[in-house]
């Protein structure tokens, strides 16, 4: 079975395998979800896992060894899927919190600047801001007149006192993508780490953070990752553990959490030290399953799908003269498109009314992809936003 949409540039056929995947989320029965940038839509496999969780609790009442085994086996998926090493990866409450136990290794009276880029998530930044008070040195990198953040941007905060640049790999507001290789590039020449926040992208496209440069990488499980909200996934390279000495953490930190001594602190001796305490065991067997769905179909595959959904919505929104607030460029986009709202609450508000579902950020709705979307969804879309011409800008 296949269906085919074109735009007067762009075709594109929807697989057998795209339909079947999208059979797998219960959502589409009754709406449209293309709001994964948000949260991702919930799948069978995870319904099933979660049911395996607390038929697990219901059963054996605190079986925390096979909990704390689904919980390595999240480390080691997720290692896999980024070309890291087990040792290499922990498992965090929140960004914030992953961010603030590197943050807490750090000194800042050597190298005491922190870059990061105006497309960073906030939460990110007031973390960054939080630290001027021990003594660190905010910079950051503004878009240009287009709107994008090029490499080049980076150059006039980059000197010998930067001890780290933080970046969003796609941005939150309107899914512009940085080029991280050649970032990551300009950091090192610098002497400086890469920090990225992948949360906008992982599980939609690819990274292998040692080819990629990137030095820690964190990311969440809840958008496209398919997962639940307590999760994310902490990278630090292996070089980088032996002067990193996290003051921020707790029992799953330890060299062995089942020590239970109160006499000294040892750090586990891997980045499994930037652990805390008692993880969200719901939330590991649904982002386990999450992550498992993905690797069914395989990122290359997730990837070159919704690079095509938003080029066709992008040839789509310029036949219609919709106002885009994404990179025409396609090396510069992630998952997500922004369009232009006059009052983007109302217009998801709307949309929602219609059974849409999508999101919005800085003025523009915003619109997100993932391997069971099709172009009719694009095309429900339009026809629902050219009913609304007092909320949607058009040319």
């Amino acid at each position: 079975m296949k269906a085919t949409a074109s735009s007067s540039t762009t075709s594109v056929n929807t697989s057998a395998e795209v339909f079947a995947f999208r059979k797998q989320f219960p959502i589409f029965e009754n709406k449209i979800h293309l709001a994964s940038n948000s949260k991702g839509a919930l799948c069978q496999a995870v319904i099933l896992a979660h049911q395996e969780y607390l038929e697990s609790w219901k059963r054996d009442g605190a079986p925390w060894h096979t909990w704390v085994g689904r919980h390595e086996s999240l480390r080691a998926s997720f290692a896999e899927m980024i070309g890291a090493k087990l040792h290499e990866v922990a498992v965090c409450p929140s960004v914030s919190v992953a961010l603030y136990s590197i943050a807490s290794c750090l000194d800042w009276r050597e190298r005491p600047a922190v870059v990061f880029d105006d497309f960073s998530f906030p939460s990110v930044t007031y973390l960054w801001h939080a630290q001027a008070s021990r003594g660190a040195e905010i910079r950051r990198v503004h878009p240009d007149g287009n709107g994008e953040i090029p490499p080049e941007a980076f150059d006039a905060v980059l000197d010998e006192r930067v001890r780290l640049v933080s970046v969003a790999h796609v941005c939150y507001k309107n899914g512009h993508r940085l080029d991280l290789p050649a970032i990551a590039r300009k950091t090192h020449n610098a002497g400086a780490w890469l920090v990225v926040d992948d949360y906008q992208s992982s599980g939609s496209r690819p990274l292998n953070v040692r080819q990629t440069g990137i030095d820690i990488l964190t990311t969440g499980t809840v958008k496209f990752m398919l997962g639940s909200a307590g999760v994310t996934l902490l990278y630090v390279r292996e070089e980088l553990l032996p002067e990193l000495h996290p003051t921020l953490t707790g029992w799953f930190g330890q060299k062995n959490p089942e020590d239970f001594q109160i006499d000294r602190h040892i750090e586990a001796p891997d980045a499994a030290r930037f652990q805390n305490g008692t993880p969200a065991i719901p939330a590991i067997y649904d982002s386990l399953a999450g992550i498992e769905q993905i690797k069914s179909v395989g990122l290359n595959t997730i990837a070159s799908w919704i690079d095509q959904l938003t080029a066709l919505l992008m040839d789509r929104l310029q036949e219609e003269g919709f106002v885009p607030a994404t990179p025409k460029d396609p090396g510069k986009r992630g998952p997500q498109v922004a369009i232009r709202s006059y009052d983007m609450d109302a217009a998801v508000a709307e949309l929602a009314r219609r059974n849409i579902c999508v999101t919005s950020r800085d003025g523009n709705i915003r619109i997100a992809f993932h391997y069971y979307n099709t172009p009719d969804d694009i095309e429900v879309l339009i026809e629902n936003m050219k009913q609304m011409p007092k909320l949607m800008v058009r040319r």
